[in-house]
């Protein structure tokens, strides 16, 4: 049911499973943004505690983009409603095309009987895989063609993951995947990690929360995948 989550999580260790990458100094990140610097702000011995100092992108690592990101009066991501990122997410494997190849409508046809209204897709590519780093990766990443996106739209399906940089093809021209996806009120989250791999093919229930910055296009965000009793 809409705006409504029914569902039971199996809460134990095992079947908590992270699908965020982690942050660092010179991990890859989309080319241009900047990369994230960490410095310590207090330290103790010279004050009484240790604060740090962060600087980085607001689409860093796994991220989530706000409407924002696209439309220059669209909602940023303090607007948008954690549901958006909560909820019963089924993987689909994409590894199947070749890095820099485009996700067609026709790829996601063959999932139809497995996808439902109100899901969160997954799509696992293997963009992220640090074997792919070698290989030009940050730019020729795996990426959703307009069909595929107006195929999510058509399903009702309330958000799309992708373990690569974007949900569009690097240098585009106008930005039609997003556009497409964000006018409806679609969530968006990027750089899954390559952990993704392990649960495809899978129904699982996925919590992903950005942090909540008031005005931003975008936020860096916790993804957690957990088993469904």
């Amino acid at each position: 049911m809409d705006g409504k989550i029914n569902v039971r999580v199996r809460l134990e260790c095992s079947s908590i499973h992270e699908l965020s990458q982690q942050i660092f100094g010179d991990m890859p990140v989309y080319p241009g943004e900047p990369q994230p610097e960490f410095k310590p702000y207090f330290t103790i011995g010279t004050d009484k505690v240790n604060v740090s100092q962060l600087r980085l992108g607001s689409h860093t690592g796994t991220h989530v983009d706000a409407p924002k990101h696209f439309f220059s009066e669209g909602n940023s991501v303090d607007k948008i409603t954690p549901e958006t990122f909560i909820g019963e997410a089924v993987i689909l494997d994409m590894s199947y095309k070749q890095m820099g190849q485009g996700i067609t409508d026709a790829d996601l046809n063959s999932y139809s009987n497995s996808v439902n209204a109100r899901d969160i897709i997954l799509l696992y590519t293997g963009s992220n895989d640090p074997l792919h780093e070698q290989n030009n990766a940050r730019k020729n990443f795996s990426y959703l063609e307009t069909s595929a996106a107006r195929w999510i739209v058509t399903r009702k399906v309330k958000c799309l993951g992708i373990d690569s940089f974007s949900v569009e093809k690097y240098g585009f021209a106008e930005g039609t995947v997003h556009k497409t996806l964000l006018a409806k009120e679609i969530g968006i989250i990027e750089g899954l990690s390559h952990e993704l791999k392990n649960f495809v093919g899978k129904r699982m229930f996925l919590v992903c929360l950005p942090l909540l910055l008031k005005g931003i296009d975008g936020s860096p965000a916790r993804a957690i995948l957990f088993d469904i009793v």
